[in-house]
């Protein structure tokens, strides 16, 4: 029940400020005031869950926040050729007639995209069969040194799928200079030719038409969450059967130590993967300058951070973005120990599981106790007592001092340490209780109506429990209450 006093604001969307609240020292980030504003397709970064005030009654795990990635759809341009009768295939630029000087622009630009695309797949074909020197044929020898490095990088990724699209029709920008947005389809980890759970880049590029053929002389970081760490980083990789766990050079060394901690927290997060398979599970180890760069959070503050799962969008069938997959961030330095790196990559991997391939639509006020819930859920195991539980202590101390209303709500900016660990065990302790009391399966039909599709919460509860939001919102808050 809802003690007197007005209920809490809900937190607002708009434009994000330059300051975004991500994690600061002794104040635990939420929805930050006025969180980035999620349009179709978007899904929002998930950080780890924020450390119980310090004290002797347990370990810290980590920060939480939310912030909302923009992802904006673009329409695709792509060219295949008719042959023998209407199959398409890859004639060869050689093989494709120039414009005449009278022929519109449009035609030109056609022209330009048809030999681009055939340069392109050569130059996909090439990464594939691990020829570096054909993958590098296509750029001018000004951008060699950092083409091998992400050749190198992606083929320590086991990159499997490299697909390109034109996006649109190409601008000229200089003469004999034309601008092209390119779009990628990749995969890592599976096998080549067969088809596999993408994600996707869009990025700008410009080339020349030169007399030898179309040179690409310049390339920007994507701007979908980009850059990707690939794009920037000189990476190296360890792979399991569920996990490549990547990194910078200079932490490889870390690599070997975090790929069985990374493929036990899959195996385990696999068993909440009901939506359809997570193929590979992406996760990367950074240090401070790659944190708060990777991703597009450049600018963001990132200070008290320690982990996040990052969506990742696709190319759907008409070449737009859309939701994809998710990919993981562990902090290298801020770890402190094993126990707070497999707790905090627990939680992370249990929100891939959980998440990956959501449909597209706006968060709502529903969304954040199921999705922090199961996550915490999924880290401490719905089988196991409650006694030792992180949080239980925080959550006494938070109904002791009469501070809950009796609802399940999300962190906000302006929560003390207490309030933003409280609600994560309150949140933990409901998803907790819908399982062992109605069972798994009933659970993750709401969390797949509500958290993945964006369902209205009163129609989605009705659908998978037979009765009213509010009455299982009151059910959870009576357990809660009783374990206080």
């Amino acid at each position: 029940m809802r003690p007197p006093g007005p209920a809490p604001a809900a937190p607002t969307f708009g434009t994000a400020p330059a300051n975004v609240h991500m994690g600061q020292p002794n104040q635990p980030p939420g929805a930050p005031l006025n969180p980035y504003a999620p349009q179709q397709p978007g899904q929002p970064p998930l950080f780890a869950p924020p450390a119980p005030p310090q004290g002797n009654h347990g370990r810290s795990v980590a920060i939480f926040c939310v912030v909302f990635s923009l992802i904006v759809g673009l329409g695709a341009f792509t060219v295949g050729f008719a042959i023998d009768g209407g199959a398409t295939g890859n004639i060869g630029a050689a093989a494709i007639p120039s414009p005449g000087p009278d022929d519109p622009p449009e035609v030109r630009a056609a022209y330009l995209s048809a030999k681009a695309q055939v340069a392109l797949d050569d130059h996909s074909n090439a990464l594939l069969i691990d020829d570096e020197a054909g993958w590098l044929e296509i750029f001018d020898d000004r951008l060699h040194d950092d083409m091998s490095q992400q050749f190198s990088s992606l083929r320590n990724l086991e990159v499997s799928q490299y697909d390109y699209t034109i996006q649109g029709d190409p601008r000229e920008v200089n003469d004999g200079e034309w601008e092209f947005r390119l779009a990628v389809s990749y995969c890592f980890g599976g096998v080549i030719g067969e088809e596999c759970a993408d994600a996707a880049i869009v990025f700008d590029t410009v080339w020349e038409d030169a007399s030898d053929g179309l040179i690409i002389n310049q390339v920007e970081d994507s701007d979908e969450a980009g850059p990707r760490p690939w794009e920037v980083e000189d990476i190296r990789a360890v792979s399991g059967d569920k996990v490549i766990v990547a990194t910078p050079a200079k932490y490889s060394d870390q690599l070997e130590e975090a790929l069985p901690e990374a493929e036990a927290a899959a195996e385990n997060a696999d068993q909440y993967a009901v939506y359809g398979e997570v193929e590979k599970y992406i996760v990367y180890l950074a240090g401070n300058a790659e944190f708060s760069s990777w991703y597009g959070l450049d600018g963001a503050s990132m200070d008290n951070v320690v982990g996040f799962a990052m969506p990742v969008p696709v190319l759907d069938d008409d070449g737009r973005l859309t939701s994809g997959g998710y990919e993981v961030v562990m902090h290298i330095d801020r770890v402190r120990d094993s126990l707070e790196f497999r707790s905090t990559m627990r939680h992370e991997l249990g929100h891939v599981a959980t998440l990956h391939h959501s449909g597209d639509h706006y968060p709502v006020p529903e969304d954040w106790w199921m999705v922090e819930g199961i996550a915490e859920v999924i880290d401490h195991d719905p089988s196991v007592g409650l006694e030792d539980y992180l949080r239980k202590r925080d959550v006494q101390a938070y109904v002791d001092q009469k501070l809950w209303n009796g609802e399940l709500e999300a962190v906000y900016n302006s929560d003390d340490a207490l309030t933003g660990s409280a609600k994560y065990g309150i949140a933990m302790y409901a998803v907790y209780y819908l399982f062992n009391e109605y069972g798994k399966d009933k659970f993750m039909d709401l969390f797949e109506r509500v958290a993945r599709n964006g369902e209205d919460a009163e129609a989605a509860t009705q659908a998978a429990y037979g009765m009213s939001y509010d009455d299982l919102v009151a059910e959870c808050a009576d357990f809660i209450e009783s374990l206080t």
